[in-house]
């Protein structure tokens, strides 16, 4: 674990301060130069924060000390705000989007804020890893199902049994683009299972699909 996290955190961190560094030369560069550099390390020091953050959801999962704080939630409208909360991502990276749902709102009973960090996980996830396949749809069912699919490159069998186990990575996604903490699919699990749900991956041809299944009585 210390090893992964090691990894993880120093790639990011190495480029913040090698960017800053420029940053802060003044007689080397210009104030246009320095003002890009500085913009690309505020990018790496977010992303940095984001790993952090995504270890100590990891760590509060484990150990137990999360809390389910359950209310009522529209959790059509939850996904409908996901998604375009990620249109920049989305825009940046080249992806198409579909956002479809057989339902106009559904009502459970859950923790509004969890339920919100499982399915950015696989939305970002579906960002990441679908990029080459130029578009990702999200839909929603009546029976309480959330799929994402992305259209990138197929994962292969023996990984998708161990897809949502803590820190793996499918061994050719792990790049400097892509790379994170390897713990955004595990903490939707956690989170699912949380609220009495599943979770599970299908890869194939059709694209790699990531669904979600709720309990109608939550």
């Amino acid at each position: 674990m210390i090893t992964c996290v090691a990894h993880d955190l120093r790639t990011p961190l190495t480029s913040v301060i090698g960017y800053l560094q420029l940053a802060t030369d003044m007689e080397k560069y210009n104030q246009e130069e320095r003002h890009k550099y500085a913009e690309i390390a505020m990018r790496k020091a977010n992303r940095l924060q984001g790993l952090i953050e995504e270890l100590f959801s990891y760590t509060k999962l484990m150990s137990g000390e999360i809390t389910l704080h359950r209310s009522e939630i529209d959790i059509v409208k939850l996904v409908e705000q996901m998604v375009e909360e990620f249109y920049p991502q989305f825009h940046d990276n080249g992806l198409e989007y579909n956002l479809s749902q057989n339902v106009s709102g559904c009502i459970i009973y859950a923790d509004g804020e969890l339920m919100a960090r499982a399915v950015q996980n696989l939305i970002s996830n579906a960002i990441k890893y679908g990029r080459d396949g130029k578009r990702v749809f999200v839909e929603v069912e009546k029976e309480i199902q959330i799929r994402v699919t992305n259209f990138g490159l197929i994962i292969p069998q023996e990984s998708l049994t161990r897809i949502f186990d803590r820190f793996y990575r499918v061994e050719d996604s792990r790049s400097v683009q892509t790379g994170g903490t390897g713990l955004g699919l595990n903490i939707a699990r956690q989170i699912v299972l949380l609220h009495d749900g599943a979770i599970k991956v299908e890869s194939d041809t059709d694209g790699t699909c990531f669904t979600i299944a709720l309990p109608l009585n939550m």
